[in-house]
């Protein structure tokens, strides 16, 4: 159960994204508690604190810069608009 709860505040935290994520690992090392957070005791908001750190350490230093959505923009170029295609 308890780990059912952990993995849920650790899956809130991280539908804000990756840069959110870092400055909320930042923040918690700092004793500061995010909303997503508030009402677990410090045991449980440590494992949450070690939970996002494993996470991000498969990006590494940074995040990812251009989701799969924003790449679909950014392929057409200025004023064109997308090729419809025909069936």
């Amino acid at each position: 159960m308890r780990d059912k709860l952990i993995d849920q505040h650790v899956e809130a935290l991280c539908r804000k994204g990756c840069r959110s994520v870092r400055e909320d690992i930042r923040l918690l090392t700092q004793g500061v508690i995010p909303p997503e957070l508030k009402g677990l005791d410090d045991l449980a908001g440590r494992a949450v604190v070690k939970e996002l750190r494993a996470i991000m350490a498969v990006y590494g230093d940074g995040c990812p810069v251009i989701q799969q959505r924003e790449r679909k923009k950014s392929d057409l170029q200025h004023g064109q608009e997308k090729k419809k295609t025909s069936r």
